[in-house]
């Protein structure tokens, strides 16, 4: 479900799960979606998101090799 584009909201509700913690045990992403949802995230925010210093900011963070390293290994 997950790899054809459902939210892990949707999932956990199909599931009929209280709680998305209990859902995300089930839910394995691989390295290649993490960033490909990673890099959806980005984009929509900043597509979205009026032009803000801070927010320019805390995107480049989340491109910075060490924080990819560091979600990769989750």
């Amino acid at each position: 479900m997950l790899c054809s584009g459902a939210s892990v909201t949707d999932i956990k509700n199909h599931l009929g799960h209280e709680n998305v913690d209990s859902t995300m045990v089930y839910l394995h992403l691989d390295l290649s979606r993490r960033r490909e949802v990673q890099k959806k995230f980005i984009n929509y925010s900043q597509s979205t998101l009026a032009h803000d210093p801070k927010i320019e900011e805390l995107i480049d963070w989340e491109n910075k090799e060490e924080t990819l390293a560091w979600l990769d290994s989750l």
